[in-house]
């Protein structure tokens, strides 16, 4: 069944998209951090999976800050994006997942940001703090501004939060949704050449820490992106998969230690 809720607003300057599916465990806290900085120059489109839970119940009690509700089955976060990116009028693009949030004055410092920088730029990037499952403690930030360079070699920015022009969509077109973690990074190699960028060094968003499994899918489709954007050999990108893998392991073991401290 596909069921699809527009609310109005007036033409804003920032989309929001959120991919969700059975999310109803954090999602209420994603929908507080909006509500709390609501503003008309941001629109936020919720993208369901058919969740069997209560996260789309969640998205429709919060019409008041909910612009777009799509539910319909998809084929993954990256497929529900690409129906985000069709669905938004704004200017500049962003996406934040169901168990992350704004932290106060994350959107007042995004819109700042959009109507202070050079025509040029195509991208904002943000700042983000990974957190514990319990919210109770900051792992360690990615604040990192946009180095072409070292995004050759593999993601060094926080995507979360940060902000895309829609031209680059336009000329670069949407997400592989044959890719399950490293679209996002895919699509930017892509864009690379042509990226210009700002950065927000203040944090705007709060990310959970995501399961081992998961870190090591994006590791390696991260390899295959580059091997097919970049034209790397299989040699180098099995190397740089090997220490990538040594350092995901220093910083989840890191990461737990800290967790631990009380």
């Amino acid at each position: 069944m596909i069921a699809s809720q527009v609310y109005d607003c007036e033409k804003p300057l920032i989309s929001i998209i959120t991919s969700t599916f059975n999310a109803e465990t954090h999602f209420g806290g994603l929908i507080d951090s909006i509500r709390s900085q609501q503003n008309a120059e941001i629109e936020w489109i919720v993208v369901d999976g058919g969740s069997t839970d209560q996260t789309v119940t969640l998205a429709k009690n919060a019409h008041d800050v909910v612009n777009v509700l799509i539910v319909e089955p998809d084929r993954g976060i990256y497929d529900a994006w690409n129906k985000g990116i069709a669905a938004a009028r704004g200017t500049w693009i962003a996406f934040v997942g169901a168990d992350d949030y704004y932290l106060p004055n994350g959107l007042e410092l995004s819109l700042r940001a959009t109507k202070s920088v050079s025509n040029d730029v195509n991208l904002i990037v943000a700042s983000v703090d990974r957190v514990n499952e319990e919210n109770t403690r900051v792992l360690r930030s990615v604040a990192s501004p946009w180095d072409w360079e070292k995004m050759k070699k593999w993601m060094v920015i926080g995507h979360p939060g940060t902000l895309h022009h829609r031209i680059l969509f336009d000329r670069f077109g949407k997400f592989d949704t044959t890719l399950q973690s490293a679209s996002d990074y895919d699509f930017l190699l892509r864009a690379g050449g042509q990226i210009r960028a700002s950065f927000i060094e203040t944090p705007l968003v709060r990310v959970r820490a995501g399961g081992v499994s998961q870190q090591v899918l994006a590791l390696k489709e991260a390899q295959f992106v580059r091997r097919r954007n970049l034209g790397i050999t299989a040699v180098q990108a099995g190397i740089s998969y090997l220490v990538a893998r040594a350092k995901m392991f220093v910083r989840n073991n890191m990461e737990w230690c800290l967790n631990k401290l009380r």
